[in-house]
């Protein structure tokens, strides 16, 4: 049985896919007749996913391979996610601003069945995302666009603590 010297083998590659995806967040900041703008996001966000699970990054960037737990818990998350963002998508399309911040909501609620996979930093960055979220639900006369910012913003930061806190140099 192999032994893993670092406990969370993916962080920098979680990192720079935190900087990825906020990014791909201001990107819905182009409008397409006054909406969200959802090509743009798309297009970074699958090339960001398509970059992270690529064979040649993970050997790269990676400490080591995950263990077969924290494998499970990425699976998990990630139909987690795609099944709640299509149960969002079913129910509110017609509503954008309360369909967006639904989807963030859901996103930071996914990062929560992450913790095993990157570690306790996760949480952190699972509530910020929520309480995001949760106001902009709440506070309805708020442009979507600040959400959509602070969204993309608290990506940024927590995919540079985590590249930060990897022990893998570039």
């Amino acid at each position: 049985m192999e032994t893993q010297a670092y406990k969370y083998p993916r962080q920098k590659i979680n990192g720079i896919w935190l900087i990825i995806a906020g990014i791909a967040m201001f990107l819905l900041l182009i409008k397409y007749n006054g909406y969200p703008n959802v090509w743009p996001f798309a297009i970074v966000y699958v090339l960001g996913m398509i970059w992270q699970l690529s064979p040649k990054t993970r050997e790269k960037l990676a400490v080591g391979p995950g263990t077969p737990e924290q494998k499970k818990w990425s699976n998990f998350s990630i139909m987690l996610l795609a099944i709640l963002v299509f149960v969002i998508l079913q129910f509110f399309v017609d509503d954008y601003r309360t369909c967006w911040l639904l989807i963030i909501l859901t996103v930071g609620v996914h990062f929560l069945t992450f913790i095993p996979v990157h570690g306790k930093l996760m949480l952190f960055l699972s509530i910020t995302l929520i309480i995001n979220a949760f106001i902009g639900l709440i506070i309805a006369n708020v442009n979507l666009d600040v959400f959509l910012v602070i969204d993309g913003l608290i990506k940024i930061l927590f995919g540079s603590i985590f590249i930060k806190l990897s022990p893998i140099n570039f």
